[in-house]
């Protein structure tokens, strides 16, 4: 008797501990439920790290998921919001934790998904728009959001154009462009919402603002909120019924006329401002946004009476959200084990959180446990690459070993987030690789040339990039290459000219290389421009390559190559693709011979007679070679490698009658050179030798003369030394 209660009691205390209901952050689509189910991602940031904080952003996102949680907002129960305040609400956090919660909940044809966004929005221009992170470090220039912790809103709308494809009902809330006081101004401000507006990719649209205006927030509002989101909510909680026949039902005809008639009323009566909200589109207007609960609706009352006018986030009758996971014990203990490295940020090494996930990984792949400390262990090293990356923004980045090595470590990391990342969401995945490159760039690297090629694999990335042109200018400067460094500053200065590293940087250029310091006069000396034109100059020999045919109609027992002196000039364009890798089409015209001996010998013996045809004419060809240079000093080998097409414009009059050619050939060209730039002049001179195989039978198979008999193909070669010149 007392064993079988010993029995019955450890069976209890198992299923106690293993019934981990705190301890399962990641919950799948509730099955129990039939039909479309309704899901949020909420984001609120107040508070931030590096730029101007707010006051009530934060509050709102709590107002509004309270708003969610009402019969009117959909009942839904903590399971179905994911919601991210100041701290939390970093870019790393919102793309890898709430994507891969958006991922578990499986939406299907008639879900709706509310994504709502409060805090500070900006952008560079009208295809680069961005709400601002709670980590982000734009250091007084916007073109460092290319780098710093924001969410691109334009990844954010592929990922909603995915969902509304699937049938998913999307509502996209924005409470943003609270500020012109950010980097990009009041022109960023009119970019963010122009672009939000009209890159529609199937979805409800609802945005504070109008193109060029502010959203305003007051203690007043409430008992403290952001005007827009207040009377939205106000207005979905049953106040907007009002505006037609009431039946207890909110239209998005109807809560846009709500918003329309108290925000711009109060917004100028109250604060001398103009806010103006964006709705779109007129084609959802009898769409239902909101069912209208009585008793909420007099709760929602009872409570801005309460307030004089305000109200603020209360809870109305919220479903419970609690569903239990029974767990392996071993899988349980591994997985704190897990949390505890986490909190203690041992994220690598003896007993780390990657320790950890790889055991989770090993024994339960899938499982929602694993798949948590997966984006958590992700988050960790985003953050720890991000801290690198801001560290040199804000121009504390230096030379000694110490901070190369963070910097590599870091890479490693970045480099481990982006390949967990791509299998769920590569636009995120790509976004991080012009900071792993970055980072790769200012590493402890083995030489300069590493360096070299990580820094160019960002540009490649981003070509318009601040960062990287700031980087490529300290790395020339290193090496000693002033008038690469210089371009590169002075590049940087251009395209960030508010961020101070980059005026620092190239302020220590000019010092070093005694330019005068007024950037308007820089020239642009860089050995790898975009895209620069030249020309080419070159000669060498032909070789005819004849195959004789055998047959004895032709009069001729064997043919036999010869060679003669081609020459040809003409235009190159060279284009950078990036890591030292260029194409260099040209377009050029050949005047040269190729010449052919056809043999006779005599049945009875004696000496044989050759007869030689000389093929006289002129061509044009074009060239499209690949360009692969071995370093990115001013003095640089590179070999080239591509095809090339020549049509024959002409053939002299004898040849043309005794064995005409084909128009049309093609060929394939090998070479190496060098490239040396000339001082400061902006050129750079390629002397190269090249030899290029002929592909196609130049002989015409419509022709029956005896010579043309004699063969069974005619190829060509050519051998030559070519000079291009061209601006570097």
């Amino acid at each position: 008797m007392k064993s079988t209660i010993c029995i019955i009691c450890l069976l209890l205390l198992i299923g106690a501990f293993t019934n981990t209901e705190g301890q399962t952050p990641l919950k799948f689509r509730d099955t129990t439920i039939q039909g479309p189910q309704t899901f949020a991602i909420v984001v609120g940031v107040s508070k931030y790290k590096y730029v101007k904080p707010l006051t009530y952003a934060d509050k709102d996102a709590i107002l509004f998921s309270d708003y969610l949680k009402s019969p009117g907002g959909g009942s839904l129960n903590g399971d179905n919001i994911f919601m991210l305040l100041n701290e939390e609400a970093s870019n790393s956090n919102f793309w890898t934790k709430g994507f891969q919660w958006l991922k578990a909940k499986k939406l299907q044809k008639g879900d709706k998904l509310f994504i709502y966004l409060a805090g500070h929005g900006d952008a560079i221009d009208q295809d680069q728009f961005f709400f601002l992170a709670y980590d982000c470090n734009p250091e007084g220039d916007k073109n460092n959001y290319l780098v710093s912790g924001t969410i691109q809103l334009f990844n954010l709308k592929k990922k909603i154009s995915n969902e509304t494809a699937k049938g998913v009902e999307v509502f996209f809330i924005m409470d943003a462009c609270r500020s012109n006081e950010l980097p990009g101004g009041l022109a960023g401000q009119s970019f963010l919402n122009t672009a939000i507006s009209e890159k529609k990719a199937g979805e409800i649209i609802m945005l504070a603002t109008g193109a060029g205006q502010e959203s305003l927030e007051d203690k007043s509002i409430g008992t403290g909120h952001g005007l827009f989101t207040y009377y939205l909510v106000d207005g979905l909680s049953g106040l907007a019924d009002t505006e037609g026949t009431p039946d207890f039902k909110v239209t998005f005809d109807e809560i846009q006329k709500y918003v329309d008639k108290n925000v711009p009323s109060v917004a100028k009566e109250r604060f001398k401002r103009s806010q103006d909200p964006y709705f779109c589109c007129n084609e959802n207007s009898e769409k239902v946004i909101s069912n209208v609960d009585p008793t909420y609706l007099q709760k929602w009352l009872q409570t801005k009476r309460a307030q004089n006018g305000g109200g603020n986030s209360f809870n109305g009758l919220i479903k419970s959200g609690s569903r239990y996971y029974y767990a392996d014990t071993l899988l349980v203990e591994t997985y704190n084990q897990f949390n505890k490295a986490i909190k203690n940020n041992n994220i690598v090494g003896n007993k780390s959180a990657e320790e950890y996930y790889q055991q989770l990984n090993n024994k339960y792949p899938g499982n929602p446990y694993t798949l948590d400390a997966k984006s958590s262990l992700t988050v960790k090293y985003i953050d720890f690459a991000q801290a690198k990356v801001d560290r040199y923004l804000s121009c504390g980045d230096d030379l000694s070993a110490k901070q190369k090595q963070e910097n590599t470590d870091a890479a490693t990391r970045l480099e481990k987030a982006i390949n967990y990342v791509r299998e769920d969401d590569a636009d995120f995945a790509n976004s991080l690789r012009g900071r792993l490159f970055l980072l790769k760039a200012s590493g402890n690297n083995t030489s300069s040339a590493v360096s070299f090629q990580s820094a160019y694999s960002a540009l490649s990335i981003d070509p318009n990039g601040a960062y990287i042109q700031n980087k490529l200018a300290l790395l020339h400067l290193e090496n000693n290459n002033k008038d690469s460094a210089l371009f590169y500053a002075d590049k940087a200065v251009r395209t960030a000219p508010k961020w101070k590293c980059a005026l620092t940087t190239l302020a220590l250029v000019q010092n070093a290389a005694n330019k005068n310091p007024d950037n308007k006069n820089v020239k642009k000396n860089s050995p790898f421009r975009k895209v620069s034109f030249g020309g080419t100059i070159g000669g060498g020999l032909n070789q005819s390559n004849p195959t004789y045919s055998g047959n004895a109609n032709s009069g001729y027992d064997d043919v036999r190559s010869n060679t003669a002196p081609t020459f040809d000039l003409g235009v190159i364009v060279q284009i950078n693709i990036g890591n030292n890798i260029f194409i260099r089409p040209s377009v050029t015209a050949g005047f040269g011979n190729t010449d052919i001996d056809f043999i006779k010998r005599p049945l009875t013996g004696g000496p044989e007679t050759v007869e030689t045809i000389g093929l006289k004419g002129t061509s044009a060809h074009i060239e499209l070679p690949f360009i692969i240079r071995f370093s990115s000093k001013k003095i640089a080998p590179y070999i080239m490698l591509g095809p090339s097409f020549s049509y024959i414009v002409s053939q002299n009059s004898r040849s043309v009658e005794l064995l005409p050619l084909k128009k049309s050939l093609f060929n394939g060209n090998g070479g190496i050179g060098v490239d040396i730039g000339l001082g400061n002049s902006g050129l750079s001179l390629s002397p190269e030798l090249k030899y290029t195989a002929g592909l196609s039978d130049t002989k015409d198979p419509t022709t029956t003369t005896s010579y043309n008999l004699a063969l069974s193909s005619l190829k060509k070669n050519t051998f030559s030394f070519n000079l291009y010149l061209r601006k570097r």
